[in-house]
């Protein structure tokens, strides 16, 4: 089941950044991409928190430390990124669409760190997947 758990994280965090956003960003103007992404990340943000906590309880069933705590990392970073770090971004956005510098170099960052933290989340995952099938690492 944790297999499971881990593809469809994998899934949908390698599927919005190579078909959604691109489709999104082509069809749309900017204003109306904002819309929609505002829209989608808190739901984005809340699947992965929701398949971090199943993913945890059929870590604690198991008895599998190492997914355990990646669970748990992967819990706290996508609460992180959906209570703290999109309601900032998104107030950066606003205040860059009045032309403040300070906002749009803001944005920049914290944008970037959205990124990053979605990519060491997957990074995560693929990591857990090759322990699962190759390494059978535990502690």
């Amino acid at each position: 089941m944790t297999v499971l758990i881990l593809g469809m994280m994998i899934g949908f965090m390698i599927f919005f950044p190579l078909v959604i956003a691109p489709t999104i960003f082509r069809t749309l103007s900017e204003e109306q991409a904002g819309k929609i992404l505002r829209i989608f990340f808190p739901k984005y943000y809340l699947f992965g928190i929701v398949l971090s906590v199943i993913g945890l309880g059929f870590s604690y069933y198991q008895a599998d430390n190492i997914s355990l705590l990646s669970f748990i990392f992967l819990f706290i970073t996508f609460t992180f990124s959906r209570q703290i770090l999109m309601p900032a971004i998104n107030k950066a956005k606003d205040d860059f669409s009045e032309k403040n510098e300070i906002a749009k170099l803001q944005f920049n960052r914290l944008h970037m760190f959205s990124v990053l933290i979605n990519f060491i989340q997957l990074i995560l995952c693929l990591c857990l997947i090759l322990n699962l099938f190759f390494f059978k690492l535990q502690f």
